[in-house]
């Protein structure tokens, strides 16, 4: 059972074609940051298409969320953010994309995508076009919007959810609705199976941890993700998995101010469309002549 958030209304639900289906590479660039103003280094954070995400927390300490097209964009993004941020000692982390640890919150659009997944037609980009900003509309609105019968519309829809080529996702700031969040990093010992405790932690405070980050490249560390209504609740767990055999370090990070960001992925579908548009265009207009 997942903790139910009082400020789940302040969320906007997005569709766009997932991170799997592109190919897309998640990752993350965090530390402390030593701009005099946060919200300036927030703001310029959104100057690259590939900032995903960022959350500030006390101390200045900055978590950057990208997703890349291609890993080797990865240095590039990665001298960017510390740039920005003016962050001199980040830390750069590959997500895995295993979702035994995250069930029901893929990795920011990276979710399974099914062997038998087809390409996607110009229908399909119309239709996640149309779920960009409001994917809580209905069959009926996305059909005027498309041009298409509500029966053709509704099989596109479960396809595609179906195969994972489209991505519903939860996008504003989680923190305007009173709850407390934290971002808990937690260090291994060395030979530690991080699988194992994550999965440990997950049994053990159900109601407080949502869900585990880890990453390829950093074996012997787990970013857990807390909610709680009261700071007791969270001071208590961390208590209490900082006695855990397998942990050796816990450094939590209360959230301060949590930003999203438009992405290439959310700007695709439109794009592909619009392009697709315009070649049909072309192709009436330089048709063949007498």
């Amino acid at each position: 059972m997942q903790v139910i958030f009082k400020n789940w209304p302040l969320l906007r639900l997005s569709g766009c074609i997932s991170g799997s289906y592109l190919g897309a590479v998640p990752m993350a660039v965090f530390g402390r940051s030593d701009a005099a103003l946060v919200k300036e280094a927030l703001d310029r954070l959104g100057e690259s298409e590939f900032t995903r995400a960022a959350v500030a927390s006390a101390g200045n300490q900055l978590f950057v969320v990208g997703e890349l097209r291609d890993i080797s964009q990865l240095d590039g993004y990665a001298d960017f953010v510390r740039w920005v941020a003016k962050m001199p000692a980040p830390t750069v982390g590959i997500y895995c994309l295993d979702e035994e640890l995250c069930h029901g919150y893929p990795v920011h659009g990276v979710s399974k995508l099914k062997s038998n997944c087809r390409e996607l037609t110009l229908l399909d980009l119309k239709i996640i076009a149309s779920l960009h900003d409001n994917a809580r509309r209905t069959i009926a609105d996305i059909a005027d919007m498309v041009g298409a019968s509500t029966k053709t519309v509704k099989r596109h829809l479960e396809r595609m959810i179906s195969d994972g080529s489209l991505s519903l996702e939860m996008r504003g700031d989680p923190t305007q609705g009173g709850d407390v969040e934290a971002l808990v990093h937690v260090g291994l010992r060395d030979n530690a199976d991080k699988m194992e405790v994550g999965r440990r932690l997950l049994s053990r405070y159900p109601f407080q941890i949502t869900y585990i980050r880890t990453f390829s490249n950093l074996p012997l560390f787990l970013l857990c993700i807390f909610y709680g209504n009261k700071m007791a609740e969270i001071l208590k767990v961390l208590k209490e998995i900082g006695e855990d055999p397998d942990v050796v370090a816990i450094t939590p990070n209360i959230t301060c101010a949590y930003r999203t960001y438009e992405t290439w992925r959310d700007k695709l579908p439109a794009a592909m469309v619009a392009n697709a548009k315009e070649i049909r265009k072309h192709s009436s207009s330089s048709g063949p002549r007498e």
